[in-house]
């Protein structure tokens, strides 16, 4: 074969892998994909600004979040103001979930994608429902469990499933629901650093009290101002803590004030006491259900400058028609007890 026989040869072997390539390729996609990458929901990214209402329930509880004007509040816990941003990220997930993979019609198998009703007992589902302002549905699927069997510009899959409707499926897209209030608001409500608190006063509804103070402006320690003397603490940092109560504090859950009854035998009053002139007093206390609530109110010595008594009446327009659900260690450092951070007494040895 001569160099010209031969580059010919070699030029139309070229193109016919080329085109058998093209060709595999094309039926792969036809039985891989077919219809998949449509939408779930096709057009709903038109439809954000008539979104009017959001509804997120599992089994045990339901969230709704309501639009009102340009803010978004949360149903149930007297309008608190719910985060923009979890609302966008929940459209915009909605808007960008596509279809990848048709999964089981069998109620049985359900359960394994987490897609079987709410409604049915030992459902891990959550159905998500948004409405527009006349109540209509402009968006309904139940959710179920995330998985990483997709293989796309996310990375992540749902199975999902439309109410009333057989068919599940595997979908692509970072659609995360929130679960808790928590998740749905700005959380921190109050920060006042460590290092700003002078002092820490705990009164037990009991009549026992637990003062300490920063022994030194620029350190870290606190003393125990009323330590019985023969007594020891134990963990230094059982004390130190007490002052990162409402350091960074966030919320778990709110309710309205007036909305939990605060009952005389089991309310804490703590009372921090800045360098600065800031005072801050919380009245806490751990309910039935073993939840912790706190209340609080801020107030300036008189010497305390212009910028303190502006920082009190910040704190307070934010705090003041709320109580709130905190965080367990929260509540552990706003409520010691002298017998939490001493030493026990050693037993006296028994006689032989």
């Amino acid at each position: 074969m001569n160099s010209k026989s031969f580059l010919i040869f070699l030029i139309f072997t070229t193109v016919v892998v080329i085109a058998a390539g093209i060709s595999i390729a094309s039926r792969y996609n036809a039985t891989t994909s077919g219809f998949l990458e449509e939408r779930v929901f096709e057009g709903f990214s038109k439809k954000f600004s008539n979104v009017d209402e959001i509804i997120v329930q599992d089994k045990d509880k339901t969230i709704k979040v309501k639009r009102s004007g340009e803010n978004w509040l949360m149903v149930g816990r007297s309008d608190y103001r719910a985060s923009s941003e979890a609302v966008r990220n929940i459209l915009v997930g909605v808007a960008e979930l596509r279809l990848k993979e048709p999964k089981t019609e069998r109620e049985n198998l359900y359960s394994r994608l987490a897609v079987r009703d709410v409604s049915e007992p030992g459902a891990k589902s959550t159905l998500l429902t948004i409405n527009d302002k006349n109540g209509e549905v402009l968006a309904t699927l139940i959710v179920g469990r995330e998985t990483s069997e997709v293989a796309g510009a996310s990375d992540v899959g749902r199975y999902i499933r439309k109410p009333g409707q057989a068919r599940s499926w595997l979908a692509e897209g970072r659609l995360a629901l929130p679960n808790n209030v928590k998740k749905w608001v700005s959380p921190q409500f109050l920060n006042i650093a460590n290092k700003r608190v002078k002092a820490v006063s705990v009164l037990h509804p009991d009549g026992q009290v637990m003062n300490v103070l920063r022994m030194n402006q620029a350190g870290k320690t606190f003393r125990v101002e009323n330590l019985p003397p023969d007594r020891e603490i134990e963990y230094q940092s059982d004390v130190d803590n007490m002052a990162d109560g409402i350091d960074k504090l966030e919320l778990e859950d709110v309710r309205q004030a007036g909305k939990i009854k605060y009952p005389n035998d089991r309310t804490i009053k703590t009372t921090y006491r800045m360098y600065d002139g800031l005072i801050l007093g919380a009245e806490i206390f751990e309910d039935e259900a073993n939840k912790f609530w706190g209340r609080f109110k801020a107030t300036a010595d008189l010497g305390a400058s212009k910028e303190i008594r502006k920082e009190t009446s910040l704190i307070n327009s934010t705090v003041s028609k709320w109580v709130y659900e905190l965080p367990a260690h929260k509540f552990r450092y706003m409520s010691r007890k002298l017998e939490d951070v001493l030493k026990q007494p050693e037993k006296p040895k028994s006689k032989k």
